[in-house]
């Protein structure tokens, strides 16, 4: 036994097992800091979003009000960060980064002029929640080609995927370009 503890405590392993124990100690400290950089400005990006931006909803008084109640309810947005638009101030849109609308609430007119008021960098979801295309009551393809032409845009059909893309597009666009 003493033999083999005689021939590993030889220099040549001594000098060997500390090159690879310092190998792998800076291997696992570079990972952990790639690992920080990366999850580190999206916690960042959804810290501000959550807390400062924001949220617009485009839709009539009743729908409104139960969709504020469910952002507000799911305890991830704040009551005082979520605004009404209403038809008569759409031009609104504008001054939003984040705008939730009401598909059925608007005719082809005011979502076309909602379009064209977002801002590129800007968030748009679209909740239709009706969406039955055997019924024959779906989105038109030229207002689902319209809308897919818009830079951070998307068409929702269930309210928990509307909790989903919201949380999205904040992680998404929460940040200046410099």
């Amino acid at each position: 036994m003493n033999q083999i503890y005689q021939f590993f405590n030889h220099p040549f392993f001594i000098v060997v097992g500390g090159l690879f124990t310092l190998a792998a100690v800076g291997v696992l400290l570079v990972t952990f800091i790639f690992w920080l950089l990366g999850i580190t400005p999206l916690l960042w990006r959804l810290g501000l979003g959550r807390w400062t931006r924001k949220i617009a909803i485009a839709a009539s008084d009743d729908v409104y009000n139960s969709l504020n109640s469910d952002l507000v309810d799911s305890g991830i947005f704040r009551a005082g960060n979520i605004q009404p638009i209403s038809k008569e101030h759409l031009s609104k849109i504008k001054e939003h980064s984040l705008v939730l609308v009401h598909y059925q609430s608007f005719n082809e007119q005011q979502i076309r002029q909602m379009l064209n008021d977002k801002k590129s960098a800007s968030g748009m979801i679209f909740y239709f929640p009706e969406f039955n295309p055997a019924g024959g009551n779906k989105i038109p393809d030229q207002m689902i080609q319209a809308i897919g032409e818009k830079e951070n845009t998307a068409v929702v059909n269930f309210r928990g995927r509307l909790l989903n893309d919201l949380i999205t597009t904040l992680i998404t666009t929460s940040y200046e370009k410099r």
